[in-house]
């Protein structure tokens, strides 16, 4: 009734840039909110103080050739661990394996601390937590890290496209399960890793994720199954929002659509404007964090025996590549 006479009074066109002025007030107020913490629960807060920390001590140990800083406050990082559990969260949780392992290296770097030590032990005795973690530093071999180069990577990079059909076989849980580990391995600031992919593998699920992509990027009936990637904010601070989380997710995207190519199957990337009065129904729909953005849809599927590729022709190197002292 009140979209009806606002039309009447301003015209379809004019209410429909009023619409879009109203979601990009929405979007800013909640991007405002994240920024300001109120999204981010005392939990996450201290999840992600945590993270930071630990992640700090690993950094200065492959600085100081292996040892961990003398003067540095381990009480602190095992009391947070320790409130992190009290608080509810499960003591496998990465945010407490992480911990636990990195202090523990820590620890086994230097002489003294015993009290440290005898407290980290009662704390992982306390709780069981896993202790499969690796934490601190590890000594690699140039040949170690260099044992999976020999393969024809430009072919491999050269020969992905963006797949618009796919057959209607939805993707086991497993498969999905094993393109995420591969894609893991992307660089992220910190390690804090806040890009998180949702998915169904079942018929209803994966139907409901297809139904999501925008019209505009697919005809309908071509795409089955798809996943949604997202960036949790509540592991980024709030000098680092509107910039990390973009950065972050692209790098991850990267990782995930040649993961996906490297296990045989093929994907469309299909971006997510942030001005989107759909974005929170999606995330009550999917079950979605507040504290996270949705960044992309991916189309995902296996392949006909022939599929239609847009040649998307690549841009003469030298006009990416720019050498700048000429």
């Amino acid at each position: 009734m009140i979209k009806k006479f606002i039309k009447s009074v301003i015209g379809d066109k004019n209410a429909q840039r009023l619409r879009r002025v109203q979601q990009a007030f929405r979007a800013a107020r909640n991007s405002w909110d994240i920024s300001a913490g109120n999204t981010h629960n005392e939990i996450d807060r201290l999840i992600f103080t945590n993270l930071m920390a630990v992640h700090s001590l690993e950094k200065n140990m492959v600085v100081n050739n292996g040892k961990a800083p003398d003067k540095y406050n381990f009480n602190t990082l095992i009391e947070n661990t320790s409130r992190i559990i009290q608080a509810g969260i499960s003591p496998e949780d990465f945010s407490v394996c992480e911990s636990a392992a990195v202090i523990k290296s820590a620890l086994n770097s230097l002489t003294g601390h015993d009290d440290d030590k005898a407290q980290l032990e009662a704390l992982i005795t306390k709780y069981n937590i896993p202790q499969n973690y690796r934490g601190g530093i590890e000594r690699l071999s140039r040949s170690e890290i260099f044992a999976h180069n020999n393969f024809d990577f430009h072919g491999f990079v050269s020969s992905r496209h963006s797949i618009r059909k796919f057959t209607d076989k939805i993707i086991p849980r497993e498969i999905i399960y094993d393109i995420v580990r591969d894609a893991q391995f992307y660089p992220s600031i910190c390690n804090r890793q806040p890009c998180k992919v949702y998915f169904s593998d079942s018929e209803t699920g994966a139907a409901k994720l297809a139904a999501t992509i925008p019209d505009q990027f697919i005809a309908k009936g071509r795409i089955h199954d798809a996943l949604i990637v997202t960036c949790d904010r509540a592991l980024l601070s709030p000098a680092e929002l509107n910039d990390q989380e973009y950065l972050n997710a692209g790098i991850f995207l990267g990782y995930l659509v040649m993961s996906i190519h490297a296990h045989g199957l093929g994907s469309c990337l299909c971006q997510y404007l942030q001005v989107n009065s759909k974005q929170y129904k999606l995330k009550r729909e999917f079950g979605i964090k507040a504290s996270e953005i949705i960044l992309c849809f991916v189309g995902i599927g296996e392949l006909e025996d022939e599929v239609l590729c847009a040649c998307a022709q690549r841009r003469p190197v030298e006009t990416v590549a720019i050498k700048f002292d000429e």
